[in-house]
């Protein structure tokens, strides 16, 4: 492996390499301790790599990974206590395994799920291109989280009700696709080919670097968020203004399509009569795990940071395929901070009710009703 041309994202999708930043494997660390001496030069760019693992990764280090697995190994010892009813004896017939040896083994499967569920990457899951309608299309259906690789080499991770179609020259001379809904990208550098995403309300146009781009076309905001390198926004309802990002930052526009077209979020708070064409913030970090929240999902979580009720009802609608509607408008605008991994919609739905009490129902047809 010639990790001597490696970038920041290379390492992040190498697996030895994150075997090194949890310090789940012996012989991963050794092997990259003694690849840094041979290679000092390169020790910043692999510092940069392990700080970007632990920021995509919800900041979970190797000892909240010991701590994770401790408390795991706890229940599950305790779960596995209960007394199992002794089978009867019979004979002439082989021995069965004891019921000491069936426990290790249920153990050693479970703990290894519990790692698998703790540590969880964008590699998600693979396209199912039986179901694309063409070679230029990717969709995702509501409840489906998809990682792919473009005719160029970028990695894309597709969230929930998402498509991206692909020019049919892609690659040739240039690298262009439109997106409607949300995706990670993490883009093969090829400066002689920009890669340039169409949305409804803006245009982002990249060399190479990892970036998340939501563009639903009924929610009220579109945002790009920039993880690495230099991206150029256009603006398409300020003629076509062209705005640089640089890491840590994200750009947020009002989405023409949506219901109320000048959300709060954007308003000039110092000039109440005068509405802005978009908005500059710094990257969100969860209050509570400090996880990123714009790229959350790419890890199967649920992050919310004191986001509106209503807000969080079109996430989950994508994630879980149901439909929410409220029958009480004033609990459309209850705020919640909450994260959520590996979580069904009732536990979710449960565990907001214990902040800002409401009730639910949910019907034969996964509609559900908040009141």
């Amino acid at each position: 492996m010639d990790y001597d041309q490696y970038e920041v994202e290379d390492f992040l999708m190498d697996d030895s390499f994150r075997n090194y930043c949890l310090e789940r494997n012996e012989k991963d660390v050794r092997f990259w301790q003694q690849w840094i001496k041979a290679h000092p030069k390169k020790l910043s760019l692999l510092q940069q790599a392990k700080e970007m693992y632990f920021v995509l990764n919800g900041n979970i280090t190797p000892q909240q990974v010991q701590q994770d697995e401790q408390k795991f190994r706890a229940i599950a010892e305790k779960h596995m206590a209960v007394t199992q009813p002794e089978e009867p004896l019979v004979l002439n017939q082989p021995p069965a395994r004891s019921t000491r040896i069936r426990k290790i083994g249920l153990y050693t499967g479970l703990a290894a799920a519990a790692v698998l569920a703790i540590i969880v990457l964008p590699n998600l899951l693979q396209p199912k291109t039986a179901t694309q309608p063409n070679k230029y299309t990717h969709t995702s259906n509501a409840g489906e989280r998809k990682s792919f690789q473009l005719p160029d080499g970028s990695k894309v991770t597709l969230n929930a009700s998402s498509t991206i179609t692909l020019s049919p020259a892609f690659n040739e001379q240039s690298r262009e696709l439109l997106l409607q809904g949300e995706a990670f990208f993490d883009v093969a550098h090829n400066a002689a080919k920009p890669f340039i995403i169409h949305t409804n309300t803006m245009d982002v146009k990249v060399l190479g670097t990892v970036f998340n781009v939501k563009a639903y076309p009924n929610d009220k905001l579109t945002e790009t968020a920039l993880l690495k390198g230099v991206v150029e926004v256009t603006v398409h309802n300020t003629n076509n203004q062209k705005i640089i990002l640089h890491p840590n930052q994200k750009i947020i526009l009002p989405n023409e399509n949506a219901t109320d077209p000048k959300p709060e979020a954007v308003v000039n708070k110092k000039e109440p009569e005068k509405k802005e064409s978009y908005t500059i913030t710094p990257l969100t970090y969860s209050s509570t795990d400090s996880a990123l929240v714009e790229v959350s999902w790419t890890q199967n979580r649920l992050v919310f940071n004191d986001t509106n009720f209503e807000e969080i009802a079109a996430q989950l609608e994508r994630w879980y395929n149901v439909t929410i509607r409220f029958d009480n408008e004033a609990v459309k605008q209850y705020r919640f901070t909450a994260t959520f991994d590996q979580k069904n919609i009732t536990q979710v739905l449960d565990a907001l009710k214990w902040s800002s009490p409401f009730q639910y129902t949910i019907n034969e047809n996964n509609i559900i009703q908040i009141e």
